[in-house]
């Protein structure tokens, strides 16, 4: 029987990012659990990340320092944090109140679970909220290899044990590697869906997510082939055929007809498959098209 409180810890990777900082350490700092260990890795930030974080001296860990990116911000955390459970925030997103004392308890209630993760909500620059990540689901380990990333990234919380008994995260990646990572759980333990709203992912067009193109959509193909899959689960395949539509039309602006024709076949390869068909046929990929809509519309019009 565990004990009554789990360790909980939260690291958050930034670079340059002073401008978000503040709202994402303060939604971890009053966040309503004990313990609770917080590490801001800055990779060496040329902004007032460092001024910042010196206003919070005391209240959590920072270290500011030259690193690969990322992915290698997020290791060197969980490396010199203590908890039990953990979690990360990026700069960018931000907790909603009792996510995390939810989440801890959740684990106290369920000792054989290893992952668990919730729903999430999109904000755009100034904060407010544009609607649902529409994407969530139950948890199914085919429909991960097969539909795609149901997960949102801040609205998830694993034990140590299991990160560290799968290896961590993959150093090597650059937009997949918590996809790879729940994949590396979800392999060997138990998953669990809570159906509660945990985190408010932002979206404002420069996030890396939303700039990664057809790189980041080969390095999700390279990852799910490790899993046993083959081929680009659905929500990708059907972003593929949408960044490829996009890169033809710019193609034939500027008379380059033959790579427009290219990216035009490519585009139509994605599109149809059994997959991307049958994932248009669902009411809740229309609702996640039309989130995006919404995301892009607003995104217009703040830039």
């Amino acid at each position: 029987m565990e004990r009554d409180l789990l360790s909980v810890s939260i690291i958050t990777p930034t670079f340059n990012h002073a401008h978000r900082l503040r709202e994402a350490m303060d939604s971890v700092l009053e966040q309503a659990h004990a313990p609770l260990e917080y590490w801001v890795i800055d990779g060496g930030s040329a902004d007032q990340t460092q001024s910042l974080l010196q206003q919070y001296s005391g209240r959590l860990n920072w270290i500011s320092e030259p690193d690969r990116g990322q992915t290698d911000a997020i290791i060197k955390g969980f490396k010199r944090s203590s908890g039990e459970i953990l979690g990360w925030l990026n700069a960018d997103d931000r907790y909603r109140p009792g996510a995390i004392a939810t989440a801890a308890q959740y684990f106290v209630n369920h000792p054989q679970v290893m992952l668990i993760y919730g729903d999430a909500r999109f904000i755009d620059s100034n904060g407010c909220d544009l609607g649902p990540c529409a994407q969530v689901e139950p948890f199914n380990f085919q429909r991960m290899l097969t539909v795609g990333d149901f997960i949102v990234q801040p609205a998830a919380f694993f034990r140590r044990s299991a990160y560290e008994a799968v290896g961590g995260l993959d150093g090597g990646l650059s937009w997949s590697m918590d996809y790879d990572l729940w994949l590396k759980i979800a392999r060997r333990f138990p998953v669990a869906y809570v159906p509660q709203v945990f985190a408010d992912y932002r979206w404002d067009g420069n996030n890396k997510t939303a700039t990664g193109a057809m790189n980041r959509i080969r390095e999700v193909e390279q990852v799910i082939g490790r899993h046993g899959g083959s081929g680009l689960p659905a929500y990708f395949a059907l972003e593929a055929a949408a960044l490829r539509v996009g890169q033809s039309i710019d193609a034939a602006r500027q008379s380059q007809l033959p790579q427009a024709i290219t990216f035009a076949k490519d585009a139509m390869n994605h599109l149809f498959t059994t997959r991307t068909l049958s994932l248009l046929a669902q009411r809740s990929t229309w609702r996640m098209i039309e989130t995006r809509r919404k995301i892009r519309r607003r995104s217009c019009r703040l830039g």
